[in-house]
């Protein structure tokens, strides 16, 4: 039989077996950069189903600036349950669906709708995303994580946490870095930009998306995009249905 110990206890010990609540990390503590980033992603690749509503808001030369809108709808069950619509403050759209045998896009200001077949059907989203601000590039290449979609968050380097910041009433971490894409002929980086994301503590989905280059002086060039995210929403079979209109350009 084994002899307890007679000697007295840490003073943090024993406070802790008193009060259990101050064993429990505290919220407050700084994370690790690359787990809120890694569980972020497995949340996206897990979900059913997801929808969102947002606002991009692009800030560009000396004062110029313009805010869209975009909806998003997925339903993983679905082969290519898929519906993006973005919608600019000019009135333009573009649009992005799919049905079980291919992706499509169209974009009002051409009145042109495309089809991308199946198995080569990712360019229905890289072509969209110069138009759309990227926007279509952010959160579908998380949740299609096996497609390798060239994203906002494909080459999302140097991160560290920058402590936790309120965004809509959520509670958020603020994630800092450097985004680039990657020319594939060469491996060279372009489109070198900050980028801050905020991630919702509790639900690990993103919430903003702050990404800023480098401008001549007195200038400014710099989207933010923010999300209403919804994870695992029940989405009926009409989201994801769309018909060009005829005649509108």
């Amino acid at each position: 039989m084994g002899v307890l110990s007679t000697r007295p206890l840490p003073l943090l010990f024993a406070a802790a077996l008193l009060f259990p609540s101050l064993a429990r990390p505290s919220a407050s503590l700084p994370v690790a950069a690359d787990d809120v980033l890694a569980r972020s992603r497995a949340k996206y690749a897990a979900l059913n189903s997801y929808s969102d509503t947002g606002v991009v808001v692009n800030e560009f030369g000396a004062s110029s600036k313009e805010q869209h809108t975009f909806t998003t709808y997925f339903r993983r069950a679905d082969p290519r349950g898929f519906y993006f619509d973005f919608r600019k403050a000019s009135g333009d759209r573009f649009v992005i669906w799919g049905d079980p045998e291919a992706f499509h896009n169209w974009w009002k200001t051409t009145g042109v709708r495309n089809d991308y077949p199946n198995p080569n059907n990712t360019g229905a989203f890289t072509t969209a995303d110069p138009g759309t601000l990227g926007s279509p590039m952010k959160i579908p290449a998380l949740l299609y994580s096996k497609a390798n979609l060239q994203g906002a968050f494909s080459n999302f380097n140097d991160v560290v946490e920058d402590g936790t910041e309120d965004v809509g009433g959520h509670r958020s971490y603020r994630l800092s870095g450097t985004a680039f894409d990657v020319y594939g002929a060469t491996g060279h980086r372009t489109n070198v930009r900050k980028m801050t994301v905020w991630i919702d503590a509790d639900s690990l989905l993103i919430r903003k998306v702050v990404e800023a280059w480098a401008p001549p002086p007195g200038q400014v060039s710099r989207v933010t995009t923010m999300f209403d995210p919804q994870a695992n929403p029940t989405l009926d079979e009409s989201r994801f249905k769309f018909t060009p209109p005829s005649g509108i350009k």
